[in-house]
């Protein structure tokens, strides 16, 4: 299997991405519910569910972590499966703004090589991720994570027809940790308090800087922290 410098296959798909606590892999059935959405919408044959559990499986346990990145492709032809090491993230994120517009997708698609390109600018600036915009000037996500503000003392997130992929902490953070669903407009960065980056690997990381201008992490942030990380568990394959 051929296989591009980001490490997905040279083809056209879905993927998802899932971080595995001793080979527990975190929320799986939520992954593998939106990867069915997006295969049934974009024309892509699922594997049979015994044999997708088989060769989740047998990588789990060839290729074992304490703590590890579990990337599920799937395209036309076949499917792919891959276990690595996955070291956390403990310091703050720093992000900055994408000066141009981007297009947003409801599904976890591949190749990815637009997004990390926007990850890997910001990273040549000395940040860590950058803030995306639509057309309306309203924020909707970063190059590869999903966004929660805290804005007049209440937690938020961009809906999904802003323009975002529906992430999978997303909508635990939405669904068991009290956050709400608005649209955020541009003019409310300068109100913003506090923030977060959202995934499935970095589950929920603070953001201390958006561009110069610095966040507080607190006590309502450790809060909402531990609620995600709490309400998102890993459980066993077998």
């Amino acid at each position: 299997m051929q296989l591009d410098k980001y490490g997905f296959p040279q083809a056209s798909g879905i993927f998802e991405t899932i971080k595995t606590i001793d080979g527990k892999p975190i929320s799986l059935n939520r992954h593998m519910r939106r990867a069915i959405d997006s295969a049934r919408d974009l024309g892509i044959s699922m594997p049979e569910e015994e044999a997708l559990r088989k060769e989740l499986l047998s990588v789990l346990a060839k290729s074992a972590h304490p703590l590890g990145r579990l990337r599920l492709c799937f395209w036309k032809e076949s499917f792919s499966i891959t276990h690595d090491e996955y070291v956390e993230l403990t310091e703050p994120a720093r992000v900055n703004f994408l000066s141009e517009t981007v297009h947003g997708s409801q599904h976890k698609v591949f190749p990815y090589d637009d997004r990390f390109k926007i990850l890997e600018a910001a990273r040549d600036e000395g940040f860590d991720d950058s803030i995306l915009f639509n057309k309306k000037n309203e924020v909707t996500e970063t190059a590869i994570s999903n966004l929660i503000l805290r804005i007049a003392n209440q937690w938020v997130t961009p809906p999904i027809t802003s323009g975002l992929l529906p992430g999978v902490v997303r909508a635990i953070a939405i669904e068991e940790c009290g956050v709400k669903v608005r649209s955020i407009h541009i003019s409310e960065i300068a109100d913003i308090e506090s923030a977060f980056l959202v995934s499935s690997l970095r589950l929920a990381q603070p953001i201390s800087h958006i561009g110069e201008m610095k966040l507080k992490i607190g006590e309502a942030s450790l809060e909402l922290r531990e609620q995600i990380i709490a309400s998102s568990k890993p459980h066993s394959v077998g």
